[in-house]
C-alpha cells in the first residue's frame, strides 16, 4: 500500500501527465490558458474593471509606492548582505546535515516543505501571490500601462495569483521612475500586508494566557508529562515567578494538576548536568547531580530565581552554596569568576530546574519572548530574528497549543493568530527574497533601473550595458549562493 508521500507523487505526475497532453493537442492555448512545468496559467479578463476602480485614487498610490522605495532598498542590501554571509559561514564552518539544510525544506512549497505546516503555507503563499500581483497591476494602472489579463495560477489546486502587463508599454512609455514604481509595488504589498497581520497577531498575543506544564516526572511521582499545573502550595502558577513564589512557602510541594492533588518532599533547586573545567564551581568540589537549593540567604528553587540571584553578584565574590548531594546536606564556598556573557560573577555549571522529580515547562517564556519581538527591530538582530522565527515558533497548532490558554473566543483564538503569523511571515519573507537583486526578481529589475540612471550621467547610453552586465554578476552570486547552501551541508550524503 502506498504512503501518503507515495500517493501525492502519484497524482502529481497523472496531472502534469494530463497538462502535457491537453498542452500538446493546443487545448490549453484554445482556452487561453498556458503552461510552466505542472503549473497552470489560467488567464481571464474578469476583474479587470475592478482594477480600474482601484487604481483610481493615482495619486495616493504613487505617495505609497515612493514611500515604500526606500523599504525595497533597504530590504535589497540586508539580503545581499545576508547572502555574503551566509557564504562565509558555507566555507568557513558548513552546517551538519539537519532538516533545516535539505533542499526540500529551502522551498516554501506546501507538503514538500516538512518544517512549516502545510495548510498554513498554502494559505499564505496564495495571499502572497496575490498581493504581489495585484500590487503590480495596480501600479501599472496608475502609470499608464495596459494590463491585459488577470488570472489564477494552478497546480492541482489554486496556488495564487498574476498580472499580465503589456510588456511592449512597459518598457517604451513609461520614465524609469515610472518603472521603479511598478516594480517595487509587489514587494511594498507584500510588506504592508505582512505590517497589517503581525500587527493583528502581535496585538492579540494579549488575549493568550500562559501555562505550566509537566515536560518530565520520576516515576515516583502521581504526575505524568503533559499535565498542567494550576496550584503549588496554595498559589495559583502561570509563570517562572509565579512558581518560585509557591516553592518558598511550606515544607513540602503540594501541586494541584489536571483535578488531582500531589504532595512531594521538597527537594527544589537546579541541578548541575554539568561543569565547565578550570571554573570556580568545579575547583571548589561541586559535581554533578548536586541540586543548588540555596546560595547564601538566598532561596533558588527555579532556574528563574538562581538566575536573578547570580546576576546581582560580580567577580571575586565569594559564595556560600549549598547542595542536596546524595540525599545530605553540604555547603561549598566558591569565588566567582567573571562571566562570559556579562559582567556579573561566574559559577562554570551547566543546570537544569528540579523541583521534588518534576521538570516543568513555562510558555511564559515563550510568549514574552514573542511580544518582545518588535521592540527589538531597532537592531539587525531583531530583524535576522524575524527572518528565522518559524525555525523556532511553529504557531499555536498541534502540542504547543497544550501550552497555552486562550482568554477569548476558545480555541478559534489560536486559528486566527497562526492564519495572521503565517500570512505575515510569509510576505515578509517573500517580499524580501524578491528585492534581492538578481534579476528576474524584482529587485534585480529595480537595481538595473536605479544604477543604469546612476551611471548613464557619466557613461552616456553605454550606462544600461554596464548596468545589465553587473546586475547579471549579481544574479549568479545569488543564486550559486542559494545552491552552494543546499549542495555544502549535504555533500556527504550526496556523495554515498
Amino acid at each position: 500500500m502506498l504512503s501518503p508521500a507515495g500517493i501525492a507523487i502519484v497524482v502529481i505526475i497523472v496531472y502534469w501527465s494530463i497538462v502535457e497532453y491537453l498542452k500538446s493537442k493546443g487545448i490549453l492555448e484554445k482556452y487561453g490558458i498556458s503552461s510552466i512545468g505542472p503549473v497552470l496559467m489560467v488567464r481571464t479578463k474578469r476583474g479587470l474593471d475592478t482594477l480600474e476602480k482601484l487604481s483610481r485614487p493615482k495619486k495616493f498610490w504613487r505617495i505609497v509606492a515612493d514611500a515604500g522605495i526606500p523599504a525595497v532598498f533597504a530590504g535589497m542590501i540586508f539580503m545581499f548582505l545576508l547572502i555574503i554571509a551566509m557564504d562565509v559561514v558555507l566555507f568557513t564552518s558548513p552546517p551538519p546535515p539537519s532538516p533545516v539544510t535539505e533542499p526540500r525544506n529551502m522551498l516554501l512549497i506546501p507538503w514538500v516543505n516538512t518544517l512549516f505546516p502545510p495548510e498554513y503555507l498554502l494559505l499564505g503563499l496564495i495571499v502572497t501571490l496575490i498581493v504581489h500581483e495585484l500590487g503590480h497591476a495596480i501600479l501599472c494602472r496608475v502609470e499608464g500601462v495596459r494590463v491585459k489579463a488577470l488570472g489564477v495560477l494552478l497546480a492541482i489546486v489554486p496556488i495564487g495569483g498574476f498580472a499580465e502587463p503589456d510588456e511592449k508599454e512597459l518598457v517604451e512609455n513609461t520614465t524609469r521612475i515610472q518603472r521603479i514604481r511598478i516594480y517595487s509595488a509587489g514587494v511594498i504589498s507584500n510588506f504592508i500586508v505582512a505590517i497589517i497581520a503581525f500587527s493583528a497577531f502581535f496585538y492579540l498575543l494579549n488575549f493568550v494566557s500562559p501555562l505550566v506544564v509537566v515536560v518530565g516526572a520520576d516515576n515516583t511521582t502521581e504526575l505524568k508529562t503533559g499535565d498542567i499545573i494550576y496550584e503549588i502550595n496554595g498559589v495559583k502558577v502561570r509563570t517562572p515567578e509565579d512558581v518560585t513564589d509557591a516553592l518558598l512557602k511550606g515544607d513540602d510541594v503540594i501541586i494541584k494538576a489536571d483535578g488531582k492533588v500531589v504532595t512531594l518532599p521538597k527537594i527544589a533547586g537546579v541541578k548541575i548536568v554539568d561543569l565547565y573545567p578550570e571554573y570556580p564551581a568545579a575547583k571548589a568540589g561541586l559535581k554533578k547531580g548536586m541540586i543548588i537549593y540555596r546560595i547564601n540567604d538566598t532561596e533558588t528553587p527555579t532556574l528563574y530565581a538562581f538566575k536573578k540571584f547570580m546576576d546581582s553578584t560580580k567577580p571575586g565574590q565569594t559564595l556560600s552554596v549549598f547542595v542536596y548531594n546524595n540525599g545530605s546536606k553540604e555547603v561549598y564556598n566558591v569565588t566567582l569568576a567573571k562571566s562570559p556573557y556579562g559582567d556579573s560573577g561566574f559559577l562554570g555549571v551547566v543546570i537544569e530546574e528540579y523541583i521534588s522529580g518534576v521538570s516543568l515547562g513555562y510558555s511564559e517564556v515563550v510568549l514574552s519572548q514573542l511580544k518582545s519581538l518588535p521592540s527589538k527591530l531597532t537592531t539587525v538582530h531583531g530583524w535576522l530574528t524575524v527572518v528565522a522565527m518559524p525555525l523556532g515558533f511553529k504557531g499555536f497548532g498541534g502540542e504547543a497549543s497544550k501550552y497555552f490558554e486562550p482568554v477569548i473566543l476558545g480555541d478559534g483564538l489560536f486559528y486566527i493568530l497562526n492564519t495572521l503569523y503565517w500570512i505575515g511571515w510569509i510576505n515578509f519573507y517573500v517580499g524580501l527574497f524578491n528585492c534581492l537583486p538578481a534579476i528576474p526578481l524584482d529587485g534585480g529589475r529595480i537595481f538595473h533601473e536605479s544604477f543604469t540612471a546612476l551611471l548613464s550621467r557619466r557613461f552616456g547610453e553605454r550606462g544600461e550595458q554596464m548596468s545589465m552586465k553587473t546586475v547579471r554578476y549579481l544574479a549568479y552570486i545569488v543564486f550559486a549562493s542559494i545552491l552552494l547552501s543546499a549542495i555544502i551541508p549535504n555533500i556527504s550524503g550526496f556523495l554515498k
